[in-house]
């Protein structure tokens, strides 16, 4: 059975702890002020994106070596002429098949293309309470526990990579976020409204 917990309070009040979990500096914030990425937000970014086409690359590659295996090994025997009572799948359902696969394929290949392309793009910001939150799901017959964190802010979500992150932000508090679009937002800094 699954199950979900969240139930737990955050909050590291102050600028520093953002920082900190955030990974930013003042430098970075007054640019971030100013509408812009800093040089070091956007040398991250940048690296993050030859990441992102090194995954995309290694995925094609993989993909195009299943093509050629179903090619070489799976459809011959199937184009074999086959006994009226043969259980043999038709080629035409394997060739279906593959060009169902190859579409999603290509979907998700331009969907990626385009998250990273908008990691470059204009630098946004959003106000708003914070609402932080760690949810824990799991299968109580499975090992172990999956844990999701994010930052709501304003009208935002924020998927953050570590409990440190959300612990961060106080629950309730107003922030405003600097972040860039991606196929997810990407957080870059925030700062506190309120005192």
């Amino acid at each position: 059975m699954s199950a979900m917990t969240d139930d737990k309070v955050y909050g590291n009040s102050g600028l520093a702890g953002l920082q900190a979990a955030l990974s930013f500096t003042d430098a970075d914030l007054a640019e971030n002020r100013l509408g812009r990425m800093s040089s070091s937000q956007a040398s991250r970014m940048a690296k993050g994106q030859s990441q992102s086409r090194v995954a995309i690359i290694v995925v094609a590659v993989i993909f195009v070596v299943l093509l050629v295996v179903i090619a070489a090994i799976v459809l011959p025997p199937s184009l074999a002429p086959q006994a009226a009572t043969s259980s043999a799948i038709p080629p035409w359902i394997i060739g279906l098949v593959i060009i169902v696969v190859v579409g999603i394929m290509a979907i998700s290949f331009l969907r990626t293309r385009r998250g990273i392309r908008g990691l470059t793009g204009a630098l946004l910001h959003v106000d708003g309470e914070a609402n932080p939150k760690s949810s824990t799901f799991g299968d109580a017959n499975q090992e172990g526990f999956d844990t999701v964190h994010r930052v709501r802010i304003g009208g935002v979500n924020f998927p953050v990579a570590s409990d440190m992150q959300v612990r961060a932000f106080d629950k309730g508090r107003h922030y405003r976020a600097y972040y860039v679009k991606s196929t997810l937002p990407v957080i870059l800094a925030a700062e506190p409204l309120d005192s």
